[in-house]
């Protein structure tokens, strides 16, 4: 096993495989100035993270440990610290990572590129890059006062900070309750509703339309980003709720949104994340496979050297970001700050960041949602006119109800291809409106 350092010492790495090598030193979190915290702090007595289904330990337990996670996120939970009484914490982290046992490891991984440690590093490196943006409390002040480097050393280390959007102090929420515990969340204003409609939306993701009586924060339907690398709208809380009901996990999230908060069996806040990092959704593949190098990017965007484990397009998977990395530290939000991040994590993990021109998405030829191949099932148009009974087919076009070609994702998601296509036929025949079908243009429906 790969000699992993102990997280409190400050180390010298050496950068391989990167345009620039460098010899930096990472520093440890007891340099670091205490950050702002916010409310009271966690109780006294509390509901700690379990796992009621016992998911078997994962190999990332065997080398990324309780030291090293406490010196990356010292003030995590609004500053309070990664304390297993609230959201963030190495207990949720383990018992999350247990369900993606891909994650942070090197099974299933096939690049020849990186050595299994290193593709391990870079994975759990690009999670992190994207919590720091999400909800870190990106301290800007702090390069005000320290150096260039010991500022870094203390700014990426305020990753997991946030639990809502626009936290700490949520303008989404009742002034009142504005985020400060995780129960908080329960209601919101309208702007946090984030509730989209269509009639395939609708159908398969509705809306909660209950209210309560605060004028503040009336509505109990909010759908508003959670989690640190914040899960947003109806339709991801819906396929997310989904992917529990697999793993025997039944929670109502379209009614109790804020579950993502406050479910601790197992604790949701970072499950829900690792979720949304580790599924692909069609035209988007998992971040975690693009880091991984299994996916599949189209002939000119391989000319170009966007294939194999980079990690450019994981900021447009989860934000549609490509203005690529500011030259000042610690530059802007957006795309800069994950890439910076990511070059932190690598650095600190002594994992190879990659190419500088793949770290961003920016000079990518063709986006993700430009690469032809079928995406969704959908009606057979070729067949509904037919007097045989309604059936399904690929289509072109996005939808709810995925396709995965093989030729584009890994064979875990191609073999839900068949699961899928008799939930496509099902909800022809439950409600054939969402496809504008009827009885008299559509006969398939009479069969």
């Amino acid at each position: 096993m790969t000699r992993i350092r102990t997280a409190i010492l400050a180390v010298s790495v050496f950068l391989a495989h990167n345009s620039i090598v460098t010899a930096i030193d990472y520093g440890s979190a007891s340099a670091c100035p205490k950050a702002a915290k916010y409310g009271t702090g966690p109780p006294e007595s509390c509901t700690e993270p379990t796992d009621p289904n016992n998911m078997p330990a994962s190999e990332l337990e065997s080398w990324f440990t309780k030291e090293m996670f406490e010196d990356i996120f010292p003030f995590a939970n609004l500053g309070w610290g990664p304390v297993s009484c609230w959201p963030y914490s190495y207990e949720a982290f383990k018992i999350a990572s247990r369900y993606f046992p891909e994650f942070g490891t090197s099974i299933n991984v096939t690049n020849t590129v990186y050595t299994a440690d290193e593709n391990k590093k870079r994975d759990l490196a690009a999670f992190f890059a994207h919590a720091v943006q999400e909800t870190g409390e990106n301290n800007i002040a702090l390069y005000d006062t320290l150096s260039d480097q010991e500022a870094s050393n203390c700014f990426y280390r305020g990753g997991f900070y946030n639990w809502f959007e626009g936290g700490p102090t949520s303008s989404f929420l009742d002034p009142k309750t504005p985020g400060y515990t995780p129960a908080d969340g329960s209601s919101c204003a309208s702007a946090g509703q984030y509730c989209s409609a269509s009639s395939q939306i609708t159908y398969f993701y509705p809306c909660s339309n209950e209210t309560i009586e605060n004028t503040a924060a009336p509505y109990k339907g909010c759908y508003f980003g959670r989690g640190a690398i914040q899960i947003s709208y109806n339709y991801n809380y819906g396929q997310f709720q989904d992917w529990l009901k697999s793993v025997n996990i039944d929670v109502d999230l379209l009614n109790e949104p804020n579950l993502v908060m406050t479910k601790m069996d197992p604790p949701l806040a970072v499950l829900a994340s690792l979720w949304f990092y580790m599924t692909p959704q069609p035209p988007k593949p998992a971040m975690h496979d693009i880091v991984m190098g299994n996916w599949n990017s189209g002939a000119k965007n391989q000319a170009a050297g966007y294939t194999g484990p980079i990690f450019g397009p994981t900021s447009l998977i989860i934000n549609n970001e490509c203005s690529g990395e500011d030259p000042t530290n610690p530059g802007g939000p957006g795309e800069s700050r994950r890439i910076k991040a990511f070059k932190w994590f690598c650095g600190y993990f002594d994992a190879p960041t990659g190419p500088d021109e793949t770290l961003s998405c920016k000079n990518m030829p063709v986006p993700l949602d430009q690469i032809f191949y079928n995406l969704s099932y959908q009606p057979d148009w070729s067949s509904t006119w037919k007097e045989v009974p309604c059936t399904c087919a690929p289509a072109s076009y996005g939808g709810l109800i995925y396709y995965y070609d093989p030729e584009y994702y890994p064979d875990s998601f191609v073999a839900q291809n068949d699961y899928n296509r008799l939930k496509c036929i099902a909800s022809i025949y439950a409600n054939p409106s969402m496809y504008s079908m009827d009885n008299k243009t559509s006969p398939c429906l009479n069969y």
